[in-house]
């Protein structure tokens, strides 16, 4: 069976997502994929700017896990299993900066499953499961372009890089469901402005993507 570390080291270091065989059950975060999704979390983080923010270990290894059932569940809908929503949905909720970032670094790749599941089958219940998620962590769901509005506060624990990053994506894919709240809408407005001089503002890649 596919293994975790497998999995994420094709797709963060490759951007390629192969299985040769089926995915195993859930996996806990073992030491191997911890020191995996730290290494890219240091480069993931370069993007925010304003304080460090402290990378959440457990949040991003069941992001990780999330993701890979949902790209074998999008591939191979004819082998699913029963529990498919439990392997789908974040048992965790979204909490402080540390929080939203570690989750991004796995749930922005969910967006792009979510349109491929889309377009295979808009009755497919897998898409309103990964809409589901989506809904709930914020800073990568916005990238996914959704009608139905955020079901978290996009506030992003008032952290100014996150705020910053939020409203740059927002401003490329959002929908008016998704408009930034409170402190973020003057982030939106910087954004908007510097995309009127024709220049990208200080500290932050838009599409949340890696740079290396």
């Amino acid at each position: 069976m596919a293994q975790l570390h497998e999995f994420l080291d094709g797709l963060l270091r490759e951007g390629n997502v192969v299985f040769r065989s089926r995915p195993g059950p859930a996996e806990g975060p073992s030491a191997e994929v911890t020191a995996l999704l730290a290494e890219a979390y240091e480069t993931h983080r370069l993007d925010v700017a304003g304080p460090a923010i402290p990378f959440d270990a457990g949040v991003a290894c069941e992001a990780a896990e999330v993701v890979r059932q949902a790209c074998w569940a999008m591939v191979n809908q004819g082998d699913r299993v029963e529990d498919l929503a439990a392997r789908v949905a974040m048992r965790r909720t979204p909490g402080g900066p540390s929080q939203h970032l570690s989750a991004d670094l796995l749930l922005r790749y969910l967006p792009g499953v979510h349109r491929r599941a889309r377009a295979s089958g808009p009755d497919d219940p897998l898409v309103g499961m990964l809409a589901e998620v989506l809904r709930r962590w914020p800073l990568s769901g916005v990238l996914a372009g959704l009608e139905e509005p955020p079901l978290t506060p996009t506030n992003l624990g008032g952290h100014p890089g996150l705020l910053m990053l939020y409203a740059e994506r927002y401003a490329a894919r959002g929908r008016p469901a998704w408009e930034p709240e409170r402190a973020g809408k003057d982030y939106l407005e910087l954004v908007r402005q510097a995309a009127g001089r024709g220049a990208s503002p200080e500290g932050g890649g838009g599409d949340g993507r890696q740079r290396g």
